[in-house]
């Protein structure tokens, strides 16, 4: 992939009516048969450790969001100057560690935090510039932690759906309360280790734990970041790192 110029969209693209239709229909079906939750922990919860559900939200067609090999922003530019910034980065592996060459998506009426990132070929690694995922529900107890969903793909491998889950002071709490779980068991272990970068009033993102100076290359990624948002006058306030080793086909 060839690298371009580092920039912010204005807007999210609009999701074409015939596009947002076979979506619906498409997991209609996948909620009454390859999601179903009485079923889901005894088969797709068994493929692999990292494994969740796609959810009901999932639109076909998100636009690639690449930069640059393995550098991605998901989110338009009236979101991401009116929120945290949040730098998720890790790395797509085989099961005997060597780089996945992947494209993952996470894709109602447009394409708004949604888009495909590719990992760069050489190491597996991708870095996503986006906003922090956020619990929601209907009560305190009716509710779903803050994730972000993906569906990750390589040549070679078995395509995985996952989420990536988020919790103030990287409390599994929430995860324990997700509605989601109460027919299947808890997706703990695709809880991320957030941190944060303190604000100018020595604040922390969730009270997520500071991002410590010994992570050299957490380090390294906030700075190259925020000379990318300098001319926005914008700066990442937190973030998580993540691996996930795909399966052999």
């Amino acid at each position: 992939m060839t690298t371009r110029e580092f920039s912010l969209l204005p807007r999210p693209a609009s999701v074409p009516l015939h596009t947002f239709i076979l979506s619906g229909l498409k997991m209609l079906w996948m909620s009454l048969v390859t999601e179903n939750p009485l079923t889901w922990d005894r088969v797709q919860g068994r493929s692999h450790p990292r494994a969740d559900v796609t959810g009901p939200f999932y639109v076909i067609g998100a636009p690639r969001v690449n930069f640059a090999p393995g550098k991605a922003v998901l989110g338009a530019a009236e979101d991401l100057k009116s929120s945290p910034l949040f730098l998720f980065s890790g790395k797509i592996l085989g099961p005997d560690g060597e780089p996945a060459n992947t494209s993952g998506t996470y894709a109602l009426t447009s394409y708004r935090n949604r888009g495909k990132v590719s990992t760069d070929p050489a190491t597996g690694k991708f870095e996503v510039l986006t906003v922090p995922p956020a619990q929601y529900g209907i009560s305190a107890s009716v509710m779903r932690a803050a994730h972000i969903h993906a569906m990750i793909s390589a040549p070679g491998y078995e395509p995985i759906v996952t989420q990536f889950y988020l919790a103030p002071r990287n409390d599994p709490t929430p995860l324990k309360k997700d509605f989601t779980n109460w027919l299947r068991s808890e997706r703990t272990n695709n809880l991320m280790q957030g941190w944060a970068v303190p604000t100018d009033k020595g604040d922390l993102f969730w009270d997520l734990p500071q991002l410590k100076d010994s992570d050299t290359e957490g380090v390294k990624l906030v700075a190259e970041w925020n000379g990318y948002l300098q001319n926005h006058g914008l700066k990442i306030s937190c973030g998580a790192s993540d691996i996930i080793k795909l399966n052999k086909a």
